[in-house]
């Protein structure tokens, strides 16, 4: 099972980043690679089991799950159920942590999941990483406005 992990720290408070993170159907206000962010079930956003509908920017879908929320701690975690990937059991986690001595936060991103062939040249892991990276850069020049 391959693991994705991104850390990274940005230039704002750990409370304004998990108040944009912990919107779970607002992703596209800030990814890149999201067109459009919609909760498609009858659950409220943020609530775990809450359903978020993805467009991309190329006009695939996927869908994914909330299955965790920890305001206390400033911790989410989701699921995909459906994606155009050959991934199965792929979940992500993040974590925002305040910087002690300064109004910055720490972010930790995790992304774990089943290939369903084998990937000699880890493209996949790649992918994720650069996902998760880039969606960090504009999270963060999301919040810089």
């Amino acid at each position: 099972m391959p693991v994705v992990e991104f850390n990274d720290v940005m230039d704002c408070e750990a409370d304004r980043v998990w108040a944009v993170l912990s919107k779970f159907g607002e992703l596209d206000k800030w990814h890149p690679a999201i067109a459009e962010s919609r909760i498609v079930n009858e659950k409220p956003d943020g609530m775990v089991g809450c359903i978020r509908k993805l467009t991309l920017q190329d006009g695939g879908t996927l869908t994914e799950q909330l299955l965790s929320v920890d305001d206390r701690n400033r911790a989410l975690s989701y699921k995909f159920v459906e994606a155009p990937l050959p991934l199965d059991n792929y979940v992500l986690s993040v974590r925002v942590t305040p910087v002690t001595r300064e109004p910055k936060a720490f972010i930790s991103w995790s992304a774990s999941f089943d290939l369903q062939s084998p990937d000699p040249d880890k493209q996949y892991e790649k992918l994720m990483f650069d996902l998760i990276a880039s969606g960090s850069d504009s999270l963060e020049q999301f919040l810089g406005k």
